[in-house]
């Protein structure tokens, strides 16, 4: 295609930007872009230039791998958002209300700041992003996901570097904790802002029994909790049913395939963890992980093939 020529900067940028665009995208709608970004840009200083040009490739992006709002993905994640929202926080919170004192040990002794950060930051970052989806700000619920998630991120890098690397059990252990925040800020981020929803009743609802229902998974994995032993075959289970509800998306049924997204994001490091350390080993648990993976994909083609079998009828 061919872009249409802006004096300085703006112009080199702007052909720049256009390249993320798939070329079919570009052919159709690259004039209109160009268009619309110079009327923006034509009389703005570098600030908002630079803000556009961010925008525009961010979207370029969102166009080159699914995830507009015009895409069966992204709406999908735009469904997605406020159950993982309220189900990750509400599994942060999980140990505050469980044992407070247990949480709080670390300041028994340690009284510095970072100390305060450590025990604190997580559960009031979880209560106001319970807050920001729940009245719909999902600027703000995407930048307190996007906190968490680094900081999950933090911990589970110092675990490995506690390991040197080479004993995966201590990461594996951490990992069940803070996985699961990394994957709801992935989520909340990639799914389209133009189709989240907005304040309502319902929306509202949703995030809350997203919470109770997030504190209930979180309270089912905790495998080391002497009083409430839990079996390997819950944690075989809380992968498999969510991942077999997300296969549903295949038949576009997006409501199922939803729910079981956002259970798995957080059931999925626990019970991979949990299976793997009852089984003492990847070579033990070979032998049931083949079958059980054949079985999925058959269920996914399955699924598939049922979903074009209508299609070609109507076709």
């Amino acid at each position: 295609m061919t872009t249409p020529t802006m004096v300085g900067a703006p112009s080199a940028a702007l052909r720049a930007v256009l390249q993320l665009y798939p070329a079919g995208y570009r052919r159709e709608r690259g004039a209109e872009l160009a268009a619309v970004f110079a009327d923006t840009t034509a009389r703005a200083g570098r600030t908002a230039v630079a803000r556009e040009v961010f925008d525009l490739a961010l979207y370029g992006l969102r166009v080159r791998v699914g995830l507009t709002g015009s895409s069966q993905t992204g709406r999908l994640l735009a469904l997605v958002a406020p159950m993982i929202a309220g189900a990750v926080a509400g599994a942060a919170l999980v140990p505050w209300l469980a044992d407070p004192d247990g949480t709080t040990h670390l300041l028994s002794w340690n009284h510095s700041l970072g100390a305060y950060a450590e025990v604190f930051f997580q559960p009031v970052g979880a209560m106001l992003l319970i807050v920001a989806a729940a009245l719909g700000r999902w600027t703000a619920a995407r930048g307190l996901a996007l906190f968490l998630g680094v900081m999950a991120l933090g911990e589970l890098g110092g675990a490995f570097v506690d390991s040197h690397f080479e004993d995966l059990w201590w990461p594996g252990y951490i990992g069940m904790a803070t996985l699961p925040f990394v994957f709801a800020a992935l989520l909340l981020v990639a799914a389209p802002k133009d189709l989240l929803p907005r304040l309502s009743v319902r929306s509202a609802g949703l995030v809350l029994a997203s919470v109770a229902a997030g504190g209930l998974l979180e309270t089912a994995q905790r495998w080391d909790d002497t009083r409430f032993p839990v079996e390997q075959q819950w944690f075989v289970l809380m992968l498999i049913a969510p991942l077999v509800l997300t296969l549903t998306a295949l038949r576009g049924r997006a409501v199922p395939a939803a729910v079981g997204v956002a259970v798995l994001a957080l059931t999925a490091p626990g019970s991979l963890f949990n299976i793997w350390r009852e089984s003492r080993g990847i070579s033990h648990l070979m032998p049931t992980a083949v079958p059980v993976a054949i079985l999925l994909g058959m269920v996914a083609l399955a699924a598939y093939g049922l979903r074009r079998r209508p299609e070609q009828v109507r076709a």
